[in-house]
């Protein structure tokens, strides 16, 4: 049932039209064992949409990425990369800016995106200016709060502390330099990110969370914004932080919305 659904949905709904589907390799049998060989990340292209692996009735796999039909969430493995400085970024591939990035993981932008759209996640694309194939800037109106209401996302951390399952909404980890309050969990928006030249820019630059909002970043937090500035200083809290390394599970979810009356 869930695989019909993903086929379906994937057809008329996948909003990223102009991203080629491009299958991966036939697995070489003779090519040596995943412990034999020298592993190494490839960079993402923007362009590659792996074949979806059906793990059970309500799961599917996409590249590094579980999208859950039944629970509605989107999650992937990442380890903590940092434990001390200042934050850009909750979460960047290995080839985004690992130098103010809390997790890294292997996780494709594009395959999370693809999930969240897969699950019919709202999105609000309109809340930065773009810019045309002249790279002029388009006419913006700045967006109300009341116009992306509905394409909030919610962010959970969960990780493995002295032999306990431990959950994060990333307020205790991640707290502004000068308050030392964390960061509002309820202020996560889906942007999304965009195609330019058939290439989903989030996986080129390696974002895949941002705390300093970004335009090429499919997940964004707006609490700065709300505060009438985007300049709010975030690091590692000194007093919460994880060992370098530390295995978690990042999963992203989107309550429903209630129709209107």
């Amino acid at each position: 049932m869930f695989l019909k659904f993903t086929i379906a949905l994937l057809a008329c709904t996948w909003g990223f039209s102009c991203a080629q589907d491009i299958s991966g390799p036939e697995e070489d049998t003779n090519a040596p064992a995943a412990e034999e060989a020298t592993r190494e990340v490839p960079l993402p292209d923007g362009k590659t949409v792996p074949k979806f692996e059906p793990l059970d009735e309500h799961r599917i796999k996409i590249g590094n990425v579980i999208v859950n039909h039944k629970e509605r969430t989107v999650s992937f493995q990442a380890q903590v990369n940092m434990k001390e400085g200042i934050l850009e970024y909750v979460c960047c591939m290995p080839n985004g800016k690992l130098h103010e990035s809390l997790l890294v993981t292997e996780a494709d932008p594009l395959h999370i995106s693809l999930g969240m759209t897969l699950l019919k996640f709202h999105r609000f694309e309109k809340f930065f200016p773009v810019r045309d194939e002249n790279f002029e800037w388009l006419p913006f109106t700045e967006p109300k709060p009341e116009d992306y209401a509905d394409s909030y996302v919610q962010i959970v951390m969960t990780y493995t502390e002295n032999g306990r399952e431990q959950k994060s909404d990333f307020s205790d980890i991640v707290v502004n330099s000068q308050t030392r309050k964390g960061l509002n969990p309820s202020d996560w928006l889906y942007t999304n990110s965009f195609f330019y030249e058939g290439a989903y820019q989030a996986s080129l630059s390696g974002e895949v969370i941002s705390i300093f909002a970004s335009r090429t970043s499919p997940i964004n937090y707006i609490g700065d914004f709300h505060d009438g500035v985007n300049d709010t200083g975030w690091i590692v809290n000194p007093q919460k932080n994880l060992p370098l390394g530390t295995n978690v599970t990042v999963t992203i979810s989107q309550k429903p919305v209630q129709p209107k009356q």
